[in-house]
């Protein structure tokens, strides 16, 4: 039998801190690296979009903002640079989160990396060639029929492309790691929260950054982002769990408030086949995959007690041990023998 754990559980932050920054500091000489030859073809790539965002047959683009153009020349160049390296990223982003994921998080992340990039390079595609031009279009057509000398900034046009486009990675980013995470069993109603603090907390702060000079739209752009996020994903943080837990409280004599997981294991045919209120998970010391998921709901609840009813095979509670520090494992059998060992770490 074997236990797919995370395998990293003994190696020290610091270690993990160094990794991250060492692999970070990499990523990030490689991306300025790779932004240099978008910097130097900059002129002819934005005079590519500029042709295809004009709504106008005569002349009718200006450029009212000079340092803006400038500025639009590097986000851009960057942009395309994190584009160009996306494959690197993904790998380094696989290769240091890899060690401590479980089975099911693992492919919830591989579903991650894989979907994201397709997806975002679809829906951009889409974007910047179809429906932008479409939307400009109908826009000049509106000033026209109000009899409007129509006179537009390039760096008006430019700058509400990237715009959108960067809403929609946030958007499809967020999306996809909450669509990975229900698919793979990692989110339903009873940890929904949990996932919602995370992601939408990231990519509030990344949003609202993103638009600093626009206080007030930026917050707009937030909230919008998160509303959008929610609905796509409303599948899944509404979906019921798998499993019925329910945590017993009390207090100690030290006045600490101790909560215990009672769980119905029922590899033995000792104590009686009503739960009472357990959690039940048939053979989860044999299958590893239950295993898996009883760890998550340790995660999770975070209970100081787990109470263990209707199991023998005591040697596979080893590993959920070593992977949860300061989790006490009682075994209740309701046996004749008093050969049941209580862990405690």
């Amino acid at each position: 039998m074997t236990l797919h754990l995370s395998s990293d559980s003994n190696t020290k932050l610091e270690t993990h801190a160094n990794e991250l920054f060492a692999r970070t500091g990499i990523l990030i000489f490689i991306w300025l690296i790779a932004s240099i030859p978008w910097l130097l073809n900059i002129n002819s790539i934005l005079e590519y979009f500029v042709g295809i965002f004009n709504p106008c047959v005569e002349e009718c683009l200006n450029l009212y903002q000079p340092e803006k153009w400038s500025e639009l020349r590097w986000i851009i160049s960057g942009f395309l640079g994190i584009i160009t390296i996306t494959p690197l990223i993904n790998r380094q982003i696989w290769v240091f989160s890899r060690p401590g994921l479980t089975h099911s998080e693992r492919r919830m992340l591989r579903l991650v990396l894989i979907l994201s990039p397709i997806v975002f390079l679809l829906s951009a595609y889409i974007t910047i060639i179809e429906v932008i031009p479409i939307l400009y279009d109908i826009g000049h057509q509106i000033h026209d029929d109000y009899g409007f000398v129509a006179k537009y900034d390039a760096v008006s046009l430019i700058y509400f492309a990237i715009m959108l486009l960067w809403i929609q990675t946030l958007v499809i980013i967020s999306s996809t790691v909450m669509i990975s995470s229900g698919l793979t069993g990692n989110l339903d109603a009873a940890n929904a929260n949990w996932w919602r603090v995370r992601v939408y907390g990231f990519i509030s702060l990344v949003s609202i950054l993103s638009h600093y000079e626009r206080t007030s739209s930026g917050l707009a752009i937030t909230v919008f982002t998160l509303l959008l996020v929610e609905l796509i994903a409303r599948p899944w943080t509404t979906k019921r769990p798998k499993y019925y837990v329910k945590l017993n409280e009390r207090f100690s004599a030290e006045g600490d408030l101790i909560s215990s997981l009672d769980l119905i294991c029922g590899c033995t045919e000792y104590g009686n086949d009503e739960s009472n209120g357990a959690t039940v998970m048939k053979h989860v010391c044999r299958i590893s995959k239950t295993q898996e998921e009883l760890l998550k709901l340790i995660v999770n609840y975070r209970p100081n007690k787990l109470i263990v009813n209707q199991c023998d095979n005591y040697q596979s509670w080893d590993k959920i041990i070593q992977s949860y520090d300061g989790l006490e494992i009682i075994f209740n059998n309701d046996q004749p023998s008093t050969n049941q060992p209580r862990f405690h770490r």
